[in-house]
């Protein structure tokens, strides 16, 4: 792991997965240290996740010769990142032909959507053969099942009343996740329910400063920071708000559908490929107005919302579970392991100047 942000020491302890972590400070120390990691473990594969932790392993992985399989999880190096980039659209495009020149050292790419294959095929310039579509899966058996009795009791847990209606946000405080659009939206819903509270779980962000400040005069508003019981928290409410600007897939979503809690999500590629025919309410990214109107209308209820409930649940099941998952990824590392896989090759790297357009894609 590089720099990671322990979030996954529970996991790795339970799984009695060792954990190694590369403390240097420059990167071309961090990318050596790998590189000796490789040589005395000897893996058949390494397999990479996210911008910084891909360059080190695709370079420290070129030089023994092993294989390296790429998760490719969002949508990124777009016009939505350039104009968002605090360090200007002329940083987005070097990280993008960085990546693009370095992906000819991993040998089989994994995408979480067939959204994002299509996407970051096209920015990075990599061959539609060079990209396996499996999709993350979570364990229905640690998510629970949503009951009446669960509900009651994290409500009770968070002092909340039984019949309060409570929309649910989950999420970094980063811009990608637009909690600030869930907030505005969330004045709308109060006007139409004075007693409606919100509920905002996640990590601290690029977008914390906004987030507080943009609850900070909004009564019903609970910013609850990092929660390791998202799923009882998804029971305890009656509606989630998603609405990122962008995203690879979006997990939450697929918790959500598993514990049967209605959605109203931002109207993008890779979360419409999520929901599916689900059909819950899509509305345009920073839209609060239509975002607060879909809400009132979920916590509004209705004969539909049990029958999305019932469809959401099914969606999950039929593709979202974790062994499914586990599968689609063993069929992934048997062919990077492939003899055919080997001899192929990625195409030239990005280019920088204006008519490239895929790397302005």
């Amino acid at each position: 792991m590089v720099d990671d942000d322990a979030s996954l020491e529970d996991s790795l302890r339970i799984l009695q997965i060792p954990r190694v972590s590369l403390a240097r400070h420059s990167p071309i120390a961090k990318v050596r240290a790998l590189r000796d990691i490789v040589r005395d473990t000897k893996p058949d594969l390494l397999h990479t996740t996210l911008w910084y932790s891909t360059l080190a392993g695709r370079l420290g992985a070129a030089v023994t010769g092993t294989p390296v399989v790429t998760t490719l999880a969002n949508c990124d190096y777009g016009p939505e990142h350039r104009a968002r980039s605090v360090y200007g659209p002329w940083s987005v495009r070097a990280l993008q032909c960085a990546d693009a020149a370095s992906a000819r050292l991993t040998r089989r790419f994994h995408a979480i959507s067939a959204e994002v294959a299509r996407t970051m095929g096209r920015r990075l310039r990599i061959p539609d053969s060079r990209i396996q579509v499996v999709y993350r899966g979570r364990d229905a058996s640690r998510l629970g099942c949503q009951s009446t009795a669960r509900r009651l009791r994290v409500r009770a847990e968070l002092y909340l009343s039984p019949d309060a209606p409570v929309v649910l946000s989950v999420g970094r405080l980063d811009r990608q996740k637009a909690v600030e659009t869930t907030v505005d939206a969330f004045r709308i819903v109060r006007r139409r329910l004075p007693d409606a509270v919100l509920l905002i779980a996640g990590r601290a962000g690029n977008a914390s400063r906004a987030v507080q400040c943009a609850a900070a005069d909004v009564p019903g508003i609970r910013l609850l920071g990092h929660r390791s019981d998202v799923p009882d928290l998804m029971c305890a409410a009656d509606v989630l708000s998603f609405p990122s600007r962008w995203e690879g897939l979006g997990g939450v979503l697929l918790e959500a559908m598993a514990l049967r809690l209605p959605i109203v999500a931002s109207d993008i590629a890779p979360v419409a490929e999520a929901i599916g025919t689900v059909a819950w309410p899509l509305v345009p990214p920073d839209d609060p107005a239509a975002l607060g109107r879909e809400l009132a209308g979920i916590l509004a209820g209705g004969a539909d919302v049990e029958a999305r409930k019932d469809a959401g649940q099914q969606r999950f099941f039929a593709t979202f579970t974790v062994e499914a998952a586990a599968d689609g990824m063993l069929d992934l590392y048997r062919h990077a392991l492939s003899r055919a896989a080997a001899d192929s090759r990625v195409d030239a790297p990005c280019d920088l100047s204006p008519a490239a357009r895929p790397c302005g894609a």
